[in-house]
């Protein structure tokens, strides 16, 4: 069931923005989420996580 509604927001969201910016547009930010999430997913499976980059972060500010 969760799927289900997961995928009715998803389906939602695609036909909202295909109606209101047209095609070519909603493909791009389809692509550009999906990228960015497939991105988040190899640092999630590497051990990344938003610590270890803003510690990284600040350590590089401090220097």
């Amino acid at each position: 069931m969760k799927l289900t509604g997961i995928f009715a927001v998803a389906g939602l969201i695609i036909s909202v923005s295909w109606v209101t910016w047209g095609f070519l547009p909603m493909l791009a930010i389809l692509l550009t989420t999906l990228f960015l999430a497939a991105i988040g997913y190899a640092l999630d499976i590497l051990g990344y996580s938003l610590n270890h980059f803003t510690r990284k972060l600040l350590d590089k500010c401090g220097n």
